[in-house]
């Protein structure tokens, strides 16, 4: 076994879609990176029970308290304050286009622990480009989790049916091997369907406001 898959794997729910994102040669896939990994960071407090998103997208801090993970106490922070003294619902769409950045640190943590290979290369011989290619041993088993469930092979917890909703939202279905019937069951899942309660409260951080992202990002762009 390889330094590289002794290594821990990703521990929270962005940096795992951050390495589904990435190709096994190096690069990653999907236009709306930042936006939705900012909502997987969403959904990483909503699994921890910091926090609650109802359907209409407006999210309610649970537990103010410290996670012990710098950029999730850094936006459960920043969310505290929006809801004021008074633990007001904070309108997401007042948050998301605000988190720039969110996949570029995500995948500068993947790399400090050894889960994404950086790669210097310069295109047509001048043009710097930097390539971060994933430990295919970590990556792979993640590939697993998600086609495993798309097949109904495999019980599909709050934290899988998140990363599978972010999957389908993210179009990355097919670059993972995932087939017509497969892509199906993901877009199942990311609406809730057959779900308990118990793992429809984070999915509703995923699938609740993935919209929302989308239509910040046509808003915003509709705007230049």
């Amino acid at each position: 076994m390889s330094d590289l898959e002794d290594r821990p794997p990703p521990v929270t729910l962005p940096d795992e879609f951050v390495l589904l994102l990435h190709r096994p040669g190096g690069g990653h896939r999907c236009a709306q990176v930042d936006l939705l990994t900012a909502v997987a960071e969403l959904g990483e407090l909503a699994l921890r029970g910091r926090v609650e998103v109802a359907v209409s997208a407006k999210l309610t801090v649970l537990d103010p308290r410290s996670t012990g993970i710098g950029w999730a106490d850094e936006l459960l922070g920043r969310l505290v304050r929006k809801a004021g003294p008074k633990g007001r619902p904070v309108e997401l769409t007042g948050v998301l286009p605000g988190r720039l950045g969110r996949f570029r640190e995500h995948r500068g943590l993947l790399a400090e622990h050894g889960v994404l290979r950086h790669r210097r290369r310069k295109l047509l011989g001048f043009i710097p480009d930097d390539l971060y290619v994933p430990a295919e041993g970590v990556r792979e088993s993640l590939v697993e989790e998600v086609r495993d469930a798309a097949r109904l092979r495999r019980p599909v917890d709050g934290r899988l049916a998140a990363l599978c909703a972010l999957v389908h939202a993210a179009g990355i279905g097919p670059s993972l091997g995932c087939g017509a019937d497969e892509r199906a069951v993901l877009e199942s899942v990311w609406r809730g369907d057959g779900l308990g309660e118990a793992e429809l409260r984070p999915l509703a951080a995923v699938s609740a406001v993935t919209a929302v992202a989308v239509s910040a990002a046509a808003a915003g762009s509709a705007g230049y």
